[in-house]
């Protein structure tokens, strides 16, 4: 109710504002991508070479040992090419003139767009780290969708799902992943998210069925992936590793490498729980150890175990660890690990787990187990810079949109590089006058340099839709 119905008092008050600034009410950023070593690269491919296999060329018969001679040192060289990623924002005149102190404005508009396409580009990128450059979210649930052109419509979709999304985004739903955008016929415009239930405007009448795939719409052109590859390129769970599909995708190059000849080296190492028979064997926490197992195998270091914050839950109280770790996970020294990780630390010898990484953008019921040496972002522009969001690792928090208020390139000259990150150009003219576009580029492609140490997995009861 007002303060008073008398007009005369009314004009005589003013309105007192408690708080400066914007509160920043967005998903927390991944932390994986946050610690994953950037690299600058230059020219039109990245090239590396990886040894997977030594031959058979030795033994106690020489005779026997020479006729082998030719397959020592079997090597193959991928081929990296890079993806993209933009985030744009406009700003005219008008709007900068009335926003350029805390008198006129919250904060000034060039800073408030500024903080919110770094926030989509980093949530965009959180998206492609965990996919294969498809922009792929999810799939269409049991029973399917009915959408008519123009009526909104409400679906439901995974909590990691929900993450890589906000209102305003685009999707498309396609019979597969690698189908081209052009052949969908529909597009899902999201207008409002609450919880798990997001509310759509569709752009055609349309009956996408049971398993057909969510796209962030604008992540392929007629054929390939134009995002960044993310893991799932690299560590790949199709069809859980096995039957006719998953032969015929390994069998396909991958950047320039046919991978089937030995896919626990060359694609990572799995392990699958889905079917596991037991109750001791469902556990998560077996199944995390058994893939570290593997990897130990092969030299990992095994210190970066990924998995969504849900199963993390499930995780945790398995090992009866969550009186420790949720006020530790920040931290790197042993005393993290003195109730639960002690058993992995034992049965592990030097090999323990220091850090296990939350991250909600991870698909639930998958799980990573990663050597940091060979896990990187390879960009032609200032990746880390973009990422940047002030929250060290895996802490908790996010950024004050504050830190950016005086960074909203409103007085910059236009210019095709600023800070090896932001293109600066001339925008669409509007009623209010000209305007300026802001982009924000990247290109480049995640990296696992070694997939032979690192490795991943699906929980007992996953839904996982990649590995469907």
């Amino acid at each position: 109710m007002a303060i008073s119905a008398n007009a005369s008092i009314l004009a005589m008050l003013k309105v007192y504002y408690k708080k400066e600034g914007i509160e920043n009410l967005l998903f927390r950023n991944s932390p994986l991508l946050k610690k994953i070593k950037k690299e600058r690269v230059e020219g039109k491919e990245q090239r590396f070479a990886a040894m997977y296999s030594r031959g058979g060329a030795a033994g106690g018969d020489f005779t026997v040992a020479k006729t082998q001679a030719a397959t020592v040192a079997k090597t193959a060289e991928f081929c990296v090419t890079p993806g993209q990623l933009f985030s744009v924002y406009s700003m005219n005149a008008k709007e900068v003139a009335a926003s350029r102190s805390n008198a006129g404005a919250y904060m000034r508009v060039g800073g408030a767009k500024m903080f919110a396409a770094s926030e989509s580009f980093r949530k965009t990128l959180a998206a492609a780290l965990y996919g294969s450059g498809y922009g792929e979210l999810c799939a269409v649930p049991n029973g399917g969708w009915s959408f008519t052109a123009s009526t909104d419509a409400t679906i439901t979709l995974p909590e990691d799902a929900v993450m890589k999304i906000d209102v305003g985004s685009v999707l498309v739903v396609k019979a597969t992943k690698a189908t081209a955008e052009t052949s969908a016929t529909n597009t899902l415009t999201v207008k409002a998210i609450n919880g798990t239930s997001v509310t759509v405007t569709p752009s055609a009448n349309n009956d996408p069925s049971a398993g057909e795939i969510v796209c962030l719409k604008g992540s392929m052109n007629a054929s390939t992936p134009i995002l960044p590859v993310g893991l799932d390129g690299w560590l790949p769970v199709t069809k859980k590793r096995s039957g006719e599909t998953w032969a015929g995708f390994i069998d396909d190059l991958f950047f320039g490498v046919d991978r089937s000849v030995n896919p626990d080296r060359l694609a990572g190492a799995f392990y699958d729980a889905t079917s596991a028979a037991s109750a001791a064997t469902q556990k998560k926490s077996y199944a995390v150890t058994q893939l570290i197992k593997k990897l130990r195998r092969q030299g990992s270091l095994c210190d970066m175990i990924v998995m969504n914050d849900d199963d993390f839950l499930d995780f945790a109280s398995e090992i009866e660890t969550s009186n420790t770790y949720f006020t530790q996970t920040s931290t790197k020294s042993k005393k993290e690990a003195t109730i639960g990780f002690s058993d992995i630390s034992a049965a592990f010898s030097t090999n323990y787990v220091e850090n296990i990484i939350d991250d909600p953008y991870c698909n639930k019921g998958r799980f990573y187990v990663l050597s940091s040496d060979a896990v990187e972002f390879w960009g032609y522009t200032n990746a880390e810079k973009a990422i940047n969001d002030t929250v060290e690792g895996n802490n908790p928090g996010k950024q004050d949109p504050m830190t950016m208020d005086s960074d909203d390139k409103a007085n910059d000259p236009l210019q095709l590089l600023v800070d090896d990150l932001f293109t600066i150009s001339g925008g669409s003219d509007t009623s209010d006058g000209p305007a300026t576009m802001v982009t924000l580029n990247l290109f480049g492609s995640f990296v696992v340099t070694n997939p032979s140490v690192c490795g991943v997995g699906e929980f007992y009861g996953s839904t996982d839709f990649a590995c469907a």
